[in-house]
């Protein structure tokens, strides 16, 4: 179990790394979708910070779960 979480804590760093730079380019740009973006792109940084402080536990389901949520607001940004 302690090495899911340590997987996990450099899996979410690396998210959150990642997110916030593109969340900035999202910010600093004219898109017409930039408040939806950005309104998604922090929920989801919500998400490991609350699993962090403990409010969430950290699951099998959140392994399949999250990246797939990433990967579809990645997409969203790229073809924005």
């Amino acid at each position: 179990m302690m090495l899911l979480r340590i997987f996990l804590l450099m899996f979410n760093v690396a998210v959150i790394t990642y997110l916030v730079y593109r969340l900035l380019q999202i910010y600093r740009s004219d898109s017409p979708n930039k408040n939806w973006i950005l309104g998604i792109g922090i929920f989801l940084l919500l998400i490991p910070a609350t699993m962090l402080m403990g409010f969430l536990k950290p699951s099998p389901i959140y392994l399949f779960i999250y990246p797939v949520a990433i990967s579809l607001h990645l997409y969203l940004i790229r073809n924005s």
